[in-house]
């Protein structure tokens, strides 16, 4: 056998974990990895030395493995052309990769890095998978699921789309949002205002009119915003300009302890990705959910169905200004037993046992392999 097909039968069993450009695809990538690490295995990280996945990799001493990769939607055909032969190009260097470090798993959880893992995986002969949070699959897992063993998916509905088989899971998030306490029936108002781990420019703009009637309708209000590390600049020069340069109102890039900043608040303002709503849940915070229609239209599936089960409130972008964001704050405000009512209701949709759920599937997707005798291993 060929020192390129040899893959270690003894353990310590070594995953690659592909995803990148935002936190919704990394946080599930570190949640499974962290799951995996538990249970012995050693995890590697695939995404782009420019991402977040960079920065989180290194705070958590993984290993990051470099892959280029280009978007294609709403790209010139020249760019398309671009792009597919940058993502054949990490496709086959992903094949090497996968090789050279006896790499016994490839998991793709979205973004553009996710889908050459996963195929130069499936190139390499390992098994694959992909971790499909969303109500409607991304693109990015959407096209990789053609070279996928099995996909973990927090919707039963999405798997009707993929092109492979499907675990019906559940989002899989860090353990520290379990521990945050229930919402209080009295207190404060404390607000946590998240436009997504890249921040929101519709979000921070908007932010500075409606904080100004805040603060003057209600004196004990503090706020946390994470604005993106691209506008930070920007939002605190807007605060500034409005007269709120208050201590009642923190601003940040990002947030690097999410799971504390919501055991802190009574309500989260949000885009709605599909981990932040399952961090939400999992911290069981009620929340007001502002989805972005860009990128296809999960994220307003994603917070219907929170809205459905009366766990959130939904204000589509068409209809969100200052004066609504206003409106809908000083409402939930005043209702404080609403607000425990909702949090309660998030906390009953999560799924605490989702990141083990992958892992299982993950581990049995390998044996089932190896029993095949389809899965290389040591001469």
């Amino acid at each position: 056998m060929a020192e390129a097909d040899i893959v270690p039968a003894a353990d310590p069993r070594r995953a690659l974990l592909a995803g990148g450009g935002s936190g919704g695809h990394v946080f599930p990538a570190l949640a499974v990895g962290d799951e995996l690490a538990r249970r012995g295995w050693s995890v590697l990280l695939a995404g782009s030395p420019q991402g977040i996945e960079a920065r989180l990799a290194a705070e958590r001493g993984l290993e990051l493995i470099a892959l280029p990769a280009r978007p294609m939607v709403g790209r010139s055909l020249l760019q398309k052309l671009e792009a597919l032969g940058t993502l054949l190009r990490s496709a086959l260097a992903a094949r090497r990769i996968v090789r050279a470090e006896r790499i016994d798993l490839v998991v793709g959880t979205g973004g553009y890095a996710s889908a050459p893992a996963v195929v130069g995986g499936r190139l390499a002969g390992r098994p694959t998978a992909i971790v499909e949070p969303n109500a409607e699959p991304g693109r990015a897992n959407l096209w990789a699921s053609r070279f996928a063993d099995g996909a973990a998916v927090a919707f039963a509905s999405t798997g009707a789309r993929l092109k492979c088989r499907v675990w019906v899971t559940g989002a899989p998030v860090r353990a520290a949002f379990f521990d945050a306490p229930a919402v209080r029936a009295d207190g404060k108002a404390r607000l946590l205002v998240l436009g997504g781990s890249q921040g929101s420019r519709r979000i921070n703009e908007i932010l500075p009119a409606v904080l100004a009637r805040l603060f003057d309708e209600l004196p004990e209000i503090s706020v946390l915003h994470q604005c993106g590390p691209k506008h930070f600049e920007s939002t605190v020069a807007a605060y500034a300009a409005a007269g709120l340069e208050s201590p009642r109102l923190r601003v940040a890039p990002f947030l690097d302890n999410m799971p504390a900043a919501m055991a802190a608040v009574d309500l989260v303002v949000s885009r709605a990705g599909a981990i932040t709503l399952a961090e939400i849940c999992a911290a069981g915070r009620p929340a007001l959910l502002l989805p972005l229609v860009l990128a296809g239209a999960h994220q307003v599936a994603n917070a219907a169905r929170l809205a459905e089960e009366d766990a959130a409130r939904l204000v589509e972008d068409h209809v969100l200004d200052a004066d609504r964001l206003t409106a809908e704050l000083l409402e939930l405000f005043a209702n404080r037993p609403r607000l425990v009512s909702m949090g309660e209701r998030a906390r009953s949709l999560a799924r605490p046992g989702a990141a083990a759920a992958i892992a299982d599937r993950l581990e049995a997707l390998v044996e089932e392999r190896r029993e095949r005798g389809t899965l290389p291993v040591a001469a």
